[in-house]
């Protein structure tokens, strides 16, 4: 029998949003190649958030070996793709690597993997494999957008995962896609700009199909609400079925603020288990929304953010927000303003971070056509395009005084007596009806505090380095002169 490795792989000493105990959960994409694998297939599962795929003293693989193995990956995990590709490759072992990464950028992926897979991996994985045992593998594969009524045939292999892990939380897809353009935003390019729906009835099969398994669920989408009138009727009725059904579990999504007028599904999201949303506000600042292209948010306009918040948490949701920092329109007084919005509000999560020029997107693009970016020694240099390292020159502020921001930030809204009085805050408003939700966002506000820790400390290393000087002073050359620098220079790399 063969035997097929699949690999999430994990940056040896990353600490980022898989710290948050609720959005650590299985890798359900990787269950879904499981399933069409053949039979006659030996099928593992490695996720390096639990257990290494390479020794870190002989960098050898650590599951003896394979006839093939599969790699998905993010830009931050891409390096740490290509160090297990070379150690599988070192033992003969080809190697297979999709993704987002791999959708991006296929000819630096090329260099390290046998085949390159594009887009979503799901309706060619068995042409791969026929042509694997034909000893025909390609060098690259186009995926394509999956077809959401497939997902009616098949299920992620849920069970082997959390056999093998344990895990506590899971996920599922209800729609893929997005039509806007936020210029930071990497899901049009890989997902397509197309809004796609699963029926719901296949949705509600699935659910219950797994009632009970989980501690949690996650409604994957990056917007489960939608964007139309028809789609914020069909969540609707999604929910209403769960409702019907009996199916309660207790769950958290993705979405756009447009959610807060929608009272019915609101109510219908408390009664199937929904502790809260995770709402991408981003900013506060018009200017900063409009660089960033945040259509959905100007549209509802800043003035009714509170308003938004306070009818989202009086219906039982806890309201997690993020918030991004280092955008051209930022100033100092910025982190200030986030301050009093945050404790203003009331909102119960805020989860807040750096602004990432991920690969391929708008903003990366004009980041290194004003040749800003500072972190281009590729592939080494993609563990750091997280939402918790500075990668480019920031425009409105020195370094130091973007570190004082954050640390303002912090002993504002996250120190630990800060989050207890937030705490009780939730219990008194949320806890009326949903008790759940007040816990939920307490857990992952203590789990952020740490996430957050790490973020200053990343920030606090660049400055200490002198790279981030140095970096400024050679773009400020630049400018001057006219002619581009190079930013990266190999002698400074710290």
């Amino acid at each position: 029998m063969r035997k097929l490795v699949l690999i999430n792989p994990h940056p040896v000493g990353n600490v980022g949003e898989e710290n948050v105990s609720v959005l650590n959960q299985m890798p359900v994409n990787l269950g879904y190649l499981k399933v069409l694998t053949p039979k006659h297939w030996q099928v593992d599962i490695i996720d390096e958030t639990q257990e290494p795929a390479i020794d870190g003293d002989s960098g050898d693989i650590t599951f003896g070996g394979a006839d093939l193995v599969g790699i998905t990956s993010v830009s931050y995990q891409a390096h740490r793709a290509y160090q297990i590709a070379t150690a599988c490759r070192k033992r003969g072992i080809p190697v297979i690597m999709g993704g987002i990464h791999a959708t991006s950028y296929p000819e630096e992926v090329a260099k390290y993997v046998d085949c390159v897979v594009t887009r979503e991996a799901i309706t060619l994985w068995e042409r791969v494999i026929t042509d694997f045992e034909k000893g025909a593998l390609q060098k690259r594969y186009e995926g394509e957008l999956t077809p959401m009524g497939l997902y009616n045939s098949i299920r992620s292999d849920r069970e082997y995962l959390k056999n093998k892990y344990h895990y506590r939380y899971s996920g599922i897809i209800t729609t893929a896609g997005c039509p806007f353009g936020c210029e930071f935003c990497s899901v049009p390019q890989f997902q397509g700009k197309k809004y796609r729906e699963r029926p719901i009835e296949d949705v509600l099969d699935e659910l219950e199909s797994i009632k009970g398994q989980y501690r949690g669920l996650i409604l994957t989408d990056e917007n489960f609400y939608g964007h139309s009138r028809k789609s914020n009727e069909r969540v609707r009725d999604l929910f209403k079925g769960m409702v019907e059904r009996g199916i309660y579990q207790n769950w958290f999504g993705f979405t756009s603020l447009n959610i807060y007028k929608d009272d019915e599904t609101l109510e219908y999201m408390v009664k199937s288990g929904c502790v809260g949303v995770l709402i991408g506000i981003e900013s506060i600042n018009e200017e900063t929304l409009k660089t960033m292209n945040k259509n959905v948010n100007l549209r509802i306009t800043i003035e009714k953010y509170f308003e938004a918040i306070a009818n989202i948490r009086k219906h039982g949701l806890a309201v997690w927000g993020t918030m991004v920092f280092g955008n051209d329109a930022d100033t100092p007084e910025t982190f200030r303003q986030v301050a009093d919005f945050v404790l203003g509000s009331r909102v119960d999560i805020m989860t807040c971070g750096i602004l990432c020029p991920f690969i391929n997107t708008p903003l990366y693009k004009r980041l290194n056509s004003d040749h800003r970016l500072i972190r281009t020694n590729f592939p080494e240099d993609w563990k750091y395009y997280t939402s918790h390292h500075l990668t480019y020159i920031l425009k409105s502020m020195p370094l130091q005084e973007f570190i004082d921001g954050f640390q303002y930030l912090y002993d504002k809204i996250y120190t630990t007596e800060v989050l207890r009085q937030r705490f009780q805050n939730a219990r008194e408003v949320l806890g009326k009806s949903n008790m759940n939700a007040a816990m939920f966002a307490f857990r992952v506000n203590l789990d952020w505090q740490n996430v957050y820790q790490h973020l200053l400390q990343n920030l606090k290393e660049l400055q200490a380095s002198g790279y981030y000087d140095e970096m400024v002073k050679r773009y400020n050359q630049s400018v001057k002169s006219g002619k581009k620098v190079d930013l990266t220079p190999a002698e400074i790399i710290p």
